[in-house]
């Protein structure tokens, strides 16, 4: 829809009567938040998205094939679900210079079991999106290692010597079963 600023004029007519002047969030390749930012704005946009498909169907054929159905809605749902976590903090990194290193290993640990809990989640369920989601979501944990090697290698002495000093963290990381 953003394609065109008749498009989007189009689309911001539908909206009019909810005072709502909203236009589609496009993906960026290099800011992989954004991916959740634009499945967020869709189902906001969900219903003024569905009118627009089909007031204008008849203009253009394409159209027609980003029509999603209930279930396709449920899939958007449940990918803004498992991104949301990445979204934040990819957000908390870029706008945050007062990390230190330990909140990077904290971030790299939530996100890790973020990833286990939707693949054990997922491992139980036989639709084809979902175990197709979950061979995606082991992919992704693969890709998660490396940029973790590459935060933890030759750092390690770094990394307990600024937990110990850090006056918030101390030795309580040490505590954790997780450790």
């Amino acid at each position: 829809m953003n394609v065109s600023s008749q498009r989007i004029e189009n689309f911001h007519k539908i909206q009019r009567n909810f005072e709502l002047r909203l236009k589609m969030i496009q993906d960026i390749k290099t800011r992989w938040n954004f991916i959740c930012f634009m499945l967020l704005r869709a189902l906001r946009l969900q219903d003024f998205i569905k009118s627009y498909i089909s007031t204008h169907e008849n203009e253009n054929i394409t159209l027609q094939k980003l029509s999603f159905n209930s279930e396709e809605w449920k899939h958007v749902q449940y990918l803004v679900e498992l991104l949301k976590s990445f979204a934040i903090f990819t957000d908390l990194l870029e706008h945050n210079h007062e990390l230190n290193i330990n909140s990077i290993y904290i971030v790299y640990d939530v996100l890790f079991f973020h990833i286990e809990d939707h693949m054990i989640a997922l491992k139980r369920k036989q639709r084809s999106w979902k175990r197709s989601l979950l061979k995606v979501l082991m992919q992704a944990q693969i890709k998660l290692f490396e940029y973790y090697a590459n935060v933890s290698h030759d750092r390690k002495l770094m990394y307990n010597l600024e937990n110990i000093i850090d006056s918030h963290q101390k030795l309580d990381l040490y505590d954790r079963s997780t450790w």
